[in-house]
């Protein structure tokens, strides 16, 4: 792996798992920190990762946010911070706290940057699945994939997923302040900055596990805010902005 790497956990009340996911992340690789982003749960989050920082001093760090902001805010502030880090991460990750999404598919992820530049954990590419979600959250994890794909014109099949590997170029380019969305679905405006500022995207196959201990936590009106968003989209940045040539205005 090329530099060191940095993993953010965003969470909201996962005492319960956020202490045997930080381990299962730091076995993957001597060269990965993890930051927790937690939206100052009740239930004893933050008291849980400082045992991991004393277990595992310099790999792991708490960012404590004193009220709930939602996942993509938690996640976009501890981006920010990790772009300005001495340690000068040169790839960045973010997963779910509650091993719906499993740290054993980082090393995957760590393979296709080697070809792409924003690796995404995708269940809808060959190989690729999901477990414990009924019959009606399938479907429609799979119609807004394809509404958000006609309306962005972004390349992949599973803009939603919110595991992915970034190479540090892609952030520092990603114009942070031009994104509305804050929520789970802050992922497809992402993907849409990468897509049109000209870098590659790729999938690898992972199996989303809905929720090992808890129920979801995607709200109705988060999915109500992503289809008005969507909808502007192309408007807010330009009906038919043009794709820039890979390495225009990026730090290289």
């Amino acid at each position: 792996m090329e530099g060191r790497a940095l993993v953010v956990v965003p969470t909201y009340n996962e005492r319960e798992n956020v202490l045997p996911l930080i381990r299962e992340i730091l076995a993957q690789d001597d060269g990965i920190d993890v930051w927790v982003a937690d939206d100052g749960s009740p239930d004893g989050t933050a008291e849980a990762v400082r045992e991991a920082m004393a277990a595992y001093p310099g790999r792991v760090d708490l960012l404590l946010r004193r009220e709930k902001g939602g996942r993509g805010a938690a996640v976009i502030a501890a981006f920010k911070k990790g772009l300005l880090d001495p340690r000068g991460y040169r790839i960045l990750f973010e997963m779910d706290a509650d091993f719906s999404h499993h740290p054993r598919e980082i090393p995957k992820l760590l393979a296709k940057l080697e070809t792409c530049d924003m690796a995404i954990g995708s269940r809808y590419v060959e190989g690729g699945g999901t477990s414990d979600w009924g019959l009606l959250r399938p479907a429609l994890s799979w119609l807004a994939n394809l509404y958000i794909k006609v309306v962005a014109g972004v390349p992949i099949r599973d803009t939603t997923s919110g595991y992915r590997a970034y190479r540090r170029e892609v952030l520092v380019a990603t114009e942070f302040d031009r994104i509305k969305i804050t929520g789970y679905v802050v992922h497809g405006e992402m993907a849409y900055q990468a897509w049109i500022h000209g870098f590659r995207l790729g999938e690898v196959p992972i199996h989303f596990k809905n929720r090992v201990r808890d129920a979801s936590k995607l709200t109705r009106e988060e999915i109500t805010m992503a289809l008005v968003n969507f909808a502007l989209l192309r408007f807010r940045y330009g009906f038919r902005p043009k794709r820039r040539p890979r390495g225009e205005g990026h730090e290289r």
